[in-house]
């Protein structure tokens, strides 16, 4: 068995003889955050799932979950949530599509579905948000997360 020996001189400290450990990177790398937000405003209708963002992120799904929420301070799926009611919103101020039709271009199972989100996320329904915005009343407008 093969022995090392440190020397150092007197009073010196040894633990600066050992190299440091990298630091740890908080979230996800920049180009990895990129090719996620790009997974999932490409496909805001479809069904994102944590497995598809993983493998764009090159990451086992769930180290990629601890690393996204650090990076982002949500779960991914109310990252979806949030991103899907940014949709909708642009949607409802821009076209005269149904509540319906936009729930299921933004990538909900039903309306009510739409409903309950949009609420947890806005504290409104749909219904209102819309009615407000097109009457000019200041309407809270999800900013990008």
């Amino acid at each position: 068995m093969a022995q090392i020996e440190l020397t150092a001189g007197p009073g010196a400290n040894v633990m600066a003889l050992i190299p440091a450990a990298p630091s740890q990177w908080e979230g996800l790398l920049p180009w990895q955050a990129r090719r996620v937000r790009d997974y999932i405003d490409g496909d805001l209708a479809g069904r994102l799932s944590i497995r598809g963002a993983a493998a764009h992120a090159k990451l086992s799904p769930g180290y990629f979950s601890r690393r996204f929420r650090q990076s982002f301070g949500l779960t991914f799926s109310r990252f979806v949530a949030r991103r899907r009611i940014e949709h909708a919103q642009a949607m409802m101020t821009k076209t005269s599509s149904s509540l319906c039709q936009i729930a299921l271009a933004c990538g909900f199972t039903d309306q009510a579905h739409f409903t309950r989100t949009f609420g947890d996320v806005t504290g409104s329904t749909p219904s209102k948000w819309r009615r407000m915005a097109a009457l000019g009343h200041q309407v809270e407008v999800m900013g990008s997360c």
